[in-house]
């Protein structure tokens, strides 16, 4: 699974939008049996974290060799105030949030995954 956020804040006097690129992270593994459902957990899981419930929509795509999903998030709370999201959650809390959801439904990674995993980093064209 991966994880990759990108802040965007509207500038409300213009309409305008500037973002901020964190890091991503990418495992390849078995398919997940129900990619909506690991969403919803993990979506649910950061509501948790947050305090808040969270106003969202998600998006599937295939249309590259890594199905993915895309998820926005509005960045207001419950009661209205402004959601700050922590730098170091979004870069880091959310992806071990992932984690442990997909590790729950797949069990953990043997040694040779995790060693095939690291060989096609290090081949990776970037």
């Amino acid at each position: 699974m991966a994880v990759k956020a990108r802040v965007v804040k509207l500038n409300p006097q213009r309409g305008a939008a500037r973002g901020r690129q964190f890091v991503s992270a990418r495992a390849v593994g078995p398919e997940l049996s129900d990619p909506r459902q690991t969403t919803r957990h993990l979506m649910t899981q950061m509501e948790t974290d947050l305090g808040t419930k969270l106003d969202r929509i998600a998006v599937d795509h295939h249309n590259t060799g890594h199905p993915h999903t895309h998820i926005l998030v509005r960045g207001v709370t419950d009661d209205g105030k402004t959601l700050n999201i922590a730098g170091d959650y979004m870069a880091y809390g959310v992806r071990e949030r992932a984690s442990e959801i997909v590790t729950r439904e797949l069990g953990r990674q043997t040694e040779f995954e995790v060693t095939k995993q690291l060989e096609r980093e290090v081949d990776a064209d970037r």
